[in-house]
């Protein structure tokens, strides 16, 4: 049994540090305490990265030479005051770490922990190389721009950071200066819910600090630099990490989301132990989402930790939204894992296709004339028995599409292999496929349709395009057009498939569509059916494999047989499919219904 503690905790009870006073290199003294979080005392919660287990330097806890990692001593060092004592909960040492019945206990009262601290101190380490005094004049800088904004528009500050423009004011900056945001303290899942739960925080590197909230908005104003036309972000703002630190920023509304929702929005922050992929997002989670949930348990495999969260959300939604997480990326290898429980402990390789009008389509009566879901009962072994009914099947797909195929520049040989060419000169002297989704009326319907499945159905500005007026439409299709046209100029060639309609039609915006286009297809293929549609497929999909809709599935799932049963690879876009369209032509296409074993 560790000596430095004495029992395990009682329920509703932490410790806390009393951190001795002292200066300079005088030895780190400190006393754990216990207390009733109930009855808790005044304290500030510590946000740190554990850092390297192998760096380590010694303090003294209770007249014991302890060793802690030497991100925790330069922590210690830095907060402790000069002659007085400093109360200050630290999850490596108020937390018996060898046990895990503990850890598990203690988990489930970070909620708590941090929203009733004092104050957050958020330590990104010593600024041992000086960059601190470049990264904090350019954080200063914008968020004094973006405050001055929203106090002239009266707004606020956060919508203002997304229309504060650029300026001549960042030019020549070091290029160092993205050092603050570039700290692993902003990839870490544990620090989310400690910064998120604060009342008040502080960003702490060496010598420097600044609030949270500065660090916030500057985040919030380099997501919109970063997403502006052409991408045209100022040299010396590439490259920051800003994107994890506004995720953690940008919290409005989070206690209503699920549990679903936050382990989406959090997906590519890490954690040592696979299990807090989970568990570290757990205090974000409102009580009615993790009805049904088993509790935090270390006793616990990954696989387990994962499946609980399949089974706890559909138990919530009564849907089958958590399969449309399950990536395989593009080959798939079973590696002890079923198909249908989602990895959160890898970062998402391509993006989910479902999205809300898919859910509310869903939720208000499924427009393809399909039960709702019955019941979802994993078996020990770890297969699940679904009912549904086949689509069609692929037929032809292309490569693996990538970042490569979106680039502003490209050249005439990457044009030429651009596998968007290919898909036109197929779909376009494709007769049955013509015949298939084309009308009197609606001459270009099959070419429309290409268009709305190479975006997933939305334009760059994140727009249904179902939801768009005529003009909105018509810009949207002259968009795909000029874009199309576009790849055949650098490729060198001209399509004999154009024709004088098609010409007029590419007075449009080739950049719009492909920055929508590369949302949609990075790390999918396109794919065709045995019946002539063309859609979006998982990257790790064949010629061979099945479109099925499953009873309470908002999207189309690609199933792959093995045996009597059926592995998930990923979930589908197909224009006709989607909810808000279906109509009978499409429902005679279904299937008989059946029973799919997920294995």
């Amino acid at each position: 049994m560790n000596t430095l503690y004495s029992r395990r905790l009682p329920s509703r009870w932490i410790r806390i540090l009393a951190l001795q006073g002292g200066s300079g290199t005088s030895p780190i003294h400190v006393r754990l305490q216990e207390a009733d979080i109930d009855e808790w005392p005044t304290f500030a919660a510590l946000s740190y990265v554990w850092g390297d287990p192998s760096r380590r330097e010694y303090i003294h806890i209770s007249g014991q030479r302890i060793s802690v990692t030497k991100s925790l001593f330069d922590a210690l060092c830095h907060f402790r005051p000069p002659d007085e004592e400093l109360l200050i909960w630290a999850d490596a040492l108020c937390i018996n770490q060898d046990d895990p019945g503990e850890r598990a206990e203690q988990v489930q009262l970070m909620r708590e922990i941090y929203s009733r601290s004092a104050s957050v101190m958020v330590w990104l380490g010593p600024d041992s190389d000086g960059q601190a005094a470049c990264a904090i004049p350019l954080i200063e800088s914008v968020y004094q721009a973006c405050e001055n904004h929203a106090a002239a528009k009266g707004v606020e500050l956060l919508d203002m950071a997304h229309f504060t423009p650029a300026t001549e004011r960042f030019e020549g900056l070091d290029p160092q200066a993205g050092w603050v945001l570039s700290r692993q303290w902003f990839t870490r899942v544990w620090c989310v819910q400690e910064i998120v739960l604060a009342r008040s925080s502080k960003v702490y590197i060496g010598s420097h600090s600044l609030d949270w909230i500065k660090l916030g908005v500057t985040a919030a104003w380099l997501s919109e630099q970063s997403l502006a036309t052409d991408y045209d972000v100022p040299a010396e703002l590439e490259g920051l990490s800003w994107d994890t630190a506004y995720n953690m920023f940008d919290t409005d509304g989070l206690s209503e989301f699920s549990l679903l929702d936050v382990l989406v929005a959090f997906r590519d922050f890490n954690a040592t132990d696979p299990r807090d992929k989970v568990y570290g997002l757990l205090g974000l989670v409102g009580e009615e989402s993790l009805e049904g949930f088993r509790g935090v348990d270390y006793k616990k495999s990954v696989v387990d930790v994962y499946a609980d969260v399949v089974r706890t959300s559909v138990g919530a939604s009564g849907n089958l939204a958590s399969l449309c997480y399950a990536k395989h990326g593009r080959e798939y290898a079973r590696n002890g894992f079923p198909s249908w429980v989602s990895r959160w402990d890898m970062s998402e390789n391509a993006s989910s296709l479902l999205h809300s009008l898919s859910l509310t389509a869903w939720e208000n009566g499924d427009k393809h004339g399909l039960p709702s879901l019955a019941a979802f009962e994993p078996t020990a072994d770890g297969t699940v028995a679904l009912s549904g009914v086949r689509f069609d099947t692929i037929a032809w797909a292309t490569d693996v599409l990538g970042v490569e195929h979106f680039k502003k520049e490209i050249l005439p040989t990457e044009a030429m292999r651009h596998p968007f060419l290919g898909i036109w000169q197929r779909a376009s002297s494709s007769k049955g496929y013509a015949t298939s989704v084309t009308s009197a009326d609606r001459p270009f319907a099959g070419i429309m349709e290409m268009a709305l499945t190479l975006t997933a159905g939305f334009t760059d500005g994140y727009e249904p395009v179902m939801d768009l007026e005529t003009e909105g439409l018509g810009r949207f299709h002259a968009d795909f057009f000029a874009y199309i046209r576009q790849l055949f100029d650098r490729a060198g060639g001209r399509s004999d498939t154009f024709d004088p309609l098609e010409i007029a039609l590419c007075d449009g915006d080739a950049t719009r569509f492909r920055v929508a286009a590369s949302r949609a297809c990075d790390q999918r293929r396109v794919f065709e059916t045995a019946a002539g549609f063309y859609s979006l497929a998982p990257a790790c999909a064949e010629e061979g494999d099945v479109v099925v809709l499953l009873h309470g599935g908002p999207v189309p799932l690609v199933l792959r047989q093995v045996g009597d049963g059926w592995i998930l690879l990923g979930d589908s876009f197909i224009g006709p499919l989607m909810p808000e369209t279906a109509d009978e032509s499409i429902r005679r296409m279904f299937g008989d219904e059946e029973v799919f074993i997920l294995v």
